[in-house]
This record gives C-alpha cells, structure tokens and sequence, in this order.
C-alpha cells in the first residue's frame, strides 16, 4: 500500500472530492499531498521532481487537465502542454523513481461513433484540440510506460460546487421558464465523488502483476442523453424549468462532442470488485450538498378579502415568493386598503401571465369555478382556501390540474392530521372540528356588531354563526379523506372535554361502520381540531407512557389554525411537487343543501345564500336528496315557489343564472 500520495488538480472536481473522502492529509495509513497550479507546476520537470522527491512520494493521482474543449479549439499550445507534455513528465519522473502513476483521461478519445459500451481495447480516434490532447497524454504513459501505471477514462464529470452541467443547470432553472438541451449525445454523468472513491479503493488493494500499463474505463452505472440529464436535475431539485429536446445540429459548438460515449466497466469492476452506483444515485447524493436552489415563485391570488391580504403580507416578506398579481372584482381606485395596491387587478388574463402558482381564497364557489377552470387550463397550479368552492363544483376538478386544499383552515389541519397519523399507523376513526359557537339564526344586528368587532364581513361572520361554515368544512373533510357522517345536518355535539366527546363521536362512527367527520360545539375548547384515532393493542402500554391516555380511542389535536400564514406551507408543498393535501375527491357522497331560515316566498330574490340571513348549509347525502340546491349555488336566484322554514331549497324552487358552476355541479351529480 502507498505511503506518501501527491494528487495534482486538487482544486479540480475530482481534486476536490479526494480531499473529502480523505480524512484531514491521511487516508488509511496513507499521508496525501494536495497540490494545483499555484503550489506546483507539473509543466515544470524540474520543479516537479524536486517535490516529489522532497515529500518522498509513491503514487501519484493525476487529476490535472486542461478541460475548456471549446476553448481548447483556439488555446491548442495551452492545451497539449497540460495534458500531454505534464503527462509525459509525471510518467518519466515516475518510470525513474519506480513511482506508481494512476492518470484520470477521458472518453473524448474515441470518436462517438459505436453504438455499444466501449471497452479498453476499441479503437481510439480523438475529435478536436482536446481529444487529441489528452490521447497525448494517454500515449506518452504508455510509451514510457512506467509499472504499474494506470489509465482511468471516465466521462461527463460533475460535482457539487464546480464549474460543470449539473451546476449550469441548477443556475439557468432558476432563471429561466424553458431551456433547449441536446438529446442525441449519449454518454454517462459521473459523480466525481464516486470517481474519487473507486480511486481510493484501488489503492488499498494490491497492484496488479501486469508490469504493463492497464488502461480501465469508469463512469457511473447507466446511460442517458443530456436531455435527460437535464430533466433528472431538475426533477431532483424541484424546479419547473420546461426542458425541450433539440438536435446537436441545432446547438453547434466549436469542438465535436462524441454522439456516443457510454462505457463498459466490467474490468475494472472484476479487477477491483468495484460495486458502482447508478448515475441517478449518483446525482441525487450530489443534489443533496446543495442548498435549495434560490428561485423566486412568482404567486397569485384571486381574491382580496381578509385571507388575501394577510397572504399577501405574508409573501411580501418572503425571500423565495414574488407576490405579482392579485384579481380582485372590486374597483381599483377605491382600494386604498390592499399592502400594495400595484398588483390589483381586474383582468383573470393579467393573473394568469405572471403566475408559477395561484392561490384561490374568494370564498365565493361561482366565481371560484370560473376563474380556476381558467387557471388550470392554463397549465398553473391552484391552492385554495375556499373549502364553498370544492363542496360546490371542486370534484369536477380534481384530474384537470393540480388543485389543492390549503392547510391553515380547520379541513386543511384536519388533512395534516390525518396524513401525520396513518404515518404513525394509527387507524382515524372521527375527524372533528372545534366550533365555539352556534346560533342557526342570528339577527342582522348581532352579526354587524361581531362582524365590526373580527373586522370580517358580515357574510362571513354569518356563516360562522349558524353554522353553514363548519358545515362546508367537515363535508370537504367526509369526502375529500373517505369518511361518512353519523346523521345529516352534523351531530352538534355539545362537549366540554376532546376525549370524552371524541369518544362519544368514535362510538357513532362504530354504529354506522366508517369514519365520521364531525364537530364538538364549546365555547371552553381552543379554537382548532382534532382527531380521534384507534391503535393496535400492542402499542397500549407506549401510548400510555406518552400520556395519550389508557385507549381504546385516543386524541391527536391541533389547538389552532392559522388560516393565511399557514397557506405558505401547501404553496411549498405544491411547488416541491408534493401530492395534493385535500380536495373533495373524485365521486362526493355528501353535499352541503340551503335549508329556509324563516319562510320563503316566490319571487324573492338571493344575492348570495352562504352568509344570508335567509339561508344557512347542512350536510346532507347526495344520493338520498338528488335534487337539491347546493347553497354555493344559490346566488343571484329567484325564488318560483314558496319554501317553508326549515326546508331543503330544491331546483324546482328557484331559478339560477346559467353559470358554469351550475353546469359543472350537474354533471357531478349525473355521475
């Protein structure tokens, strides 16, 4: 085994990973010298084996070169003096001193013009100032031929922090929306890192008996074009560039790239019992050193109400979000109010162009269905806060486009929850909401004062109030995560304690044979959620001593939810390509129908019914009432016969717009 190791190039890709894998100078016995141009001149015979012979070295791994290959077209002196007249120094100084000389060179040498794995021994024919180059460098080792001299041709050497593809890559994503990559060169990555490593093992292991120079080819385990590479990069670091594939004819350089370089490893693999990662492990271990790539979202809002804003507060100081546009059906000039009035606008068009991710939180399910059907169609990503909008038209949605659900509103935490606790393997068995209070039928006056008091509209304070709000949610709740409910129009258990009344819910969710989504009605309790979960028996006693209590049922809470600053959290996770948290799922069971708060006469009119002192929601089954009026639906509606207090609004008792929402939820319904 070597004792005293010289690596040249060390501030080169492969330089720099040998200094990693090495510990400080030493590496099992074996003491390192790292060297580059500014600590030795291997173009200088005589200054290079001054060193050698003062540090008493070895071995020597030569990861020196001239790599610029265009560049090289034009610096040809520049280029032969580094890889090949250095070359033929190191070779000479270590044929005289019986030094062992490892030499890193490329697949460059051959001309690119198999269509099968190269091996060692196929025919060389080097295209370009570079090629010809470091073939130089091979011939002249193997001219002089020092023992035990060994030749590594590797192929598309990248690293973490060097100037390389994966890097130019991960800086034009981020500043770009498309980029052309060429598709029909087909080669290897090579980690350097990996490289380094099969490197190091070969040093550890006995040289072989051959006094001949072995020549072995080493590059990660697969194949792949720089199209694809390219793709896998981006795939791997989250970004949404668009990569489109083009012909090298339509990329032209002024050195020839080999159309076909992947090499065949099995010698050095059965020499050295090499077992060599593929390229895409490679690639993502090397992904993994990198920070986040810094790319700026451009985000959207449709909507500019109490949700809207906070967001947009909140976006305004995030380093990683641009706030660019925000849709609002109010009038401009009067909107004095808004953090930063330049990003209103009237225009869904204007929205669209200046998006990578929008964020619907109108709370209006008609308005919601035309602008997001516009927005997925135009290929962007929607999360919402606008749980009206997916128990209205939402399932019609669901494959047309990334459409989520936010966390931060109770169905979005109570989503959060469920996701947190099948990991833990527990089995949910009530999805309940926390609601403080509950009055069916409020007065206007009650409204406007607490509406003035929240600073919320008195529609939305209205819904909150007689409960047509905590309806909505835990009907998005039922069917977007495959629960039931235990009676139409909700329990409304009225409880003071989460387990007891937990426990009372679970036991309703035993009778009718599934989950049930739910709430507790306390005006003691913290404003949030929580679920009620079973576990297998085994884990009694662990459940126990983390003071989840003695079981069968046990409570995992969340005592708050904060609707705008928690929406950041879902627009991460959509833009890292995370799965949809919540949405009403495909085939809805349950709707949530307008029930009469007070008698209903023809002719009467409904601007809006969510938050009306007219109307108010209840969860109802879809199959047992076909014709009912979601009351998302019910807006600007006409009234063609009476309706008695406390009944479900029917299509025969109104007239509607013919809206697209109208449309959709038929279709829904037909299903």
């Amino acid at each position: 085994m070597p004792k005293h190791v010289l690596v040249t190039g060390a501030n080169g890709q492969v330089g720099r990973e040998f200094q990693s894998l090495v510990s400080g100078q030493t590496y099992e016995g074996m003491t390192f010298f790292f060297t580059d141009r500014n600590t030795l001149d291997i173009t200088n015979r005589d200054e290079l084996e001054v060193f050698i012979d003062t540090n008493e070295i070895d071995t020597i791994i030569n990861c020196a070169a001239y790599t610029a290959v265009d560049k090289a077209e034009e610096d040809e002196e520049e280029a032969y003096r580094i890889n090949h007249t250095a070359v033929r120094f190191l070779a000479e100084i270590a044929k005289e001193k019986g030094i062992r000389l490892i030499h890193i060179s490329t697949d460059y040498v051959f001309d690119g013009e198999s269509h099968t794995p190269l091996k060692e021994t196929d025919r060389t024919n080097p295209q370009g100032i570079y090629a010809r180059s470091k073939h130089a460098g091979e011939e002249a080792i193997k001219e002089i031929a020092p023992k035990g001299a060994v030749i590594i041709r590797t192929s598309w050497v990248y690293n973490h922090d060097g100037q390389n593809f994966v890097n130019t890559m991960l800086r034009l994503g981020a500043q770009r929306d498309s980029l052309n990559v060429v598709c029909d060169q087909i080669g290897t990555p090579t980690y350097a890192r990996d490289l380094a490593q099969a490197v190091l093992t070969m040093l550890t292991r006995e040289e072989k008996e051959d006094d001949g120079v072995q020549i072995y080819h080493y590059s990660n385990e697969g194949s792949c074009s720089w199209y694809d590479f390219a793709c896998a990069i981006f795939e791997m670091s989250n970004i949404t560039c668009k990569v489109t594939p083009i012909p090298t004819e339509a990329y032209p350089t002024p050195a020839k790239r080999p159309a076909y370089s992947v090499l065949n490893k099995e010698k050095i693999k059965s020499d050295y019992a090499l077992e060599i990662p593929h390229w895409r492990d490679g690639l993502r271990r090397c992904l993994s050193l990198l920070p986040r790539v810094s790319k700026v979202y451009k985000i959207g809002i449709i909507g500019s109400g109490f949700i809207a804003g906070g967001l947009a507060k909140l976006l305004l100081q995030h380093p990683d979000y641009e706030l660019s546009a925000v849709l609002t059906r109010t009038e401009l000039s009067k909107r004095t109010d808004f953090i930063k009035h330049e990003v209103l606008t009237n225009d869904l068009d204007d929205l669209i162009v200046e998006c990578d991710l929008i964020v619907e939180c109108s709370g209006d399910a008609i308005y919601a269905t035309e602008t997001i059907d516009r927005v997925l169609k135009a290929g962007i990503p929607v999360v919402t806060m606008n749980s009206e909008f997916h128990v209205t038209t939402g399932s019609y949605f669901v494959d047309k486009g990334v459409i989520t659900e936010a966390e931060g509103d109770q169905p979005g935490v109570e989503a959060i929850l469920h996701e947190e606790a099948l990991a833990m393997g527990f089995k949910p068995i009530a999805y309940v909401n926390i609601k403080g209070f509950l009055n069916e039928n409020p007065t206007k006056e009650d409204m406007e004062y607490w509406g003035a008091k929240s600073n919320l509209s008195l529609e939305m304070v209205t819904s909150f109030t007689d409960g047509t709000k905590v309806q909505i949610e835990q009907v998005l709740v039922a069917n977007g995560l495959g629960a039931c409910i235990a009676k139409e129009g909700l329990l409304k258990l009225e409880d003071d304690d989460m387990l007891h009344g937990g426990t009372i819910l679970a036991e309703k969710a035993k009778e009718v044979g599934c989950p049930i989504s739910d709430y507790v009605l306390s005006s003691k309790l913290p404003a949030g959620v929580f679920l009620v979960v079973e576990h297998d028996k085994e884990q009694t006693d662990a459940l126990r001593y983390y003071k989840l209590g003695e079981g069968p049922y046990y409570v995992l809470e969340r005592t708050y939810h904060l609707c705008h600053l928690e929406i950041i959290k879902t627009i991460r996770r959509v833009l890292d390509g995370g799965s949809v948290l919540l949405n009403n799922g495909p085939d809805p069971k349950l709707s949530v129908a307008a029930i009469a708060k007070h008698d209903l006469k023809s002719g009467e009119k409904i601007k809006k019914a969510i938050g009306s002192f007219d109307l108010r929601g209840e969860a109802v089954y879809i199959e047992k009432h076909p014709n009912h009026v979601p009351i998302g639906l019910l807006a600007d509606a006409v009234f063609v016969r009476d309706v008695k207090a406390g009944e479900i609004v029917t299509f025969d008792d109104v007239n509607l717009p013919d809206t697209l929402a109208l449309k959709v939820w038929k279709e829904i319904r037909e299903r």
